[in-house]
């Protein structure tokens, strides 16, 4: 279960968002946005259901003003189970700091981070924020790779043609010190992020740039790995020797969805069964009607029994791009 804690973000990345609107906020009662108390009540049902993942996702989850509140109930929960959940946040790295005792203390162990470039020159085009926020966001890479007996990172990177796909092998190279899954992500169409197939980086491309690299390091060579379980995105790749491995998620060009059991609740309350998917489920209508949980477990059912086998009902990525606004942003999905 993937839980949008806000659809607001203190980046502007152009895959990810419209041009047009941060910072810290604490969603009001019977507001568009869940609140702490609507959350714990719907993660506490989703587990009831059986939900053995849950992963914090935006926008970028760190900006609301009781994002710790939710850690602390996430954690409780957790406590209170026979076996523990395992728990993630997706986030752009900028605030993650400060938060991070409250992880620990949570057991909120998987950190996936966002970063599409090494070079600090670069962020300001690609996030839209001053280059000083980089420093920031390689400092909290830093931190958390030096943690791994607390956390396990997995660095994403979205590939842009003509923007940053020349830094594959400096990222590659991060794979080698440091124990965190370095991750390339294919460009996904969503509501006003100006998808192009012109732009999007091929998994087939993606994986010879990463081979020839190597091999420029005398010779070097990633293996082929099995995926950790069946609903894994990733394909992997290791090097001999090194601390990390490398992995693509072609969501365009070789498409996980058989082995997809993921579902989402966006910031607004509304269930979603599928990335792509045009229909959701207003769970927060549902709740603030004072229905009781075996009716709330009834709307979850019903959305889950009609996801599509794959790419929402889509045959591929132009017919994705034909969604227009049926297609909410990617800030509001949550990844």
């Amino acid at each position: 279960l993937r839980v949008s804690l806000t659809d607001r973000c203190n980046l502007r990345c152009r895959y990810c968002m419209p041009e047009d609107g941060e910072e810290i906020f604490t969603p009001a009662p019977g507001g568009d946005v869940l609140t702490a108390e609507e959350l714990r009540r719907l993660l506490r049902l989703f587990v009831q259901l059986g939900v053995r993942k849950v992963r914090l996702t935006g926008g970028e989850p760190t900006i609301r003003g009781d994002f710790d509140r939710i850690v602390e109930d996430l954690g409780e929960l957790n406590a209170s189970l026979p076996e523990p959940m395992s728990l993630g946040i997706t986030t752009n790295g900028v605030r993650l700091h400060r938060f991070l005792p409250q992880m620990r203390a949570a057991k909120l162990r998987n950190i996936n981070l966002s970063l599409d470039t090494l070079e600090p020159a670069k962020f300001p085009f690609l996030a839209g924020k001053p280059v000083e926020w980089h420093a920031r966001i390689m400092k909290a890479l830093e931190e958390v790779a030096d943690q791994a007996e607390h956390f396990q990172l997995k660095l994403n990177c979205v590939l842009l043609r003509g923007a940053n796909e020349d830094e594959i092998g400096a990222f590659v190279d991060l794979a080698e010190r440091m124990p965190i899954e370095v991750r390339f992500l294919e460009f996904m169409p969503f509501d006003g992020n100006s998808w192009s197939s012109n732009r999007l980086v091929p998994q087939a491309d993606i994986v010879a740039a990463v081979q020839r690299h190597l091999a420029g390091r005398g010779g070097l060579q990633a293996d082929r790995l099995p995926p950790d379980s069946p609903h894994d995105v990733a394909r992997l790749w290791q090097v001999p020797g090194w601390r990390g491995r490398i992995g693509v998620i072609a969501s365009m060009t070789d498409a996980f969805c058989g082995g997809c059991n993921r579902l989402r609740v966006t910031a607004s309350g509304e269930l979603r069964n599928c990335l792509f998917g045009e229909e959701g489920w207003s769970l927060r209508d549902v709740v603030r009607s004072g229905a009781s949980d075996m009716a709330i477990a009834a709307a979850i059912a019903e959305a889950v029994q009609r996801k599509h086998s794959k790419l929402g009902g889509k045959r591929d990525m132009f017919e994705l791009q034909e969604r227009g606004s049926k297609a909410l942003p990617m800030i509001a999905l949550g990844g």
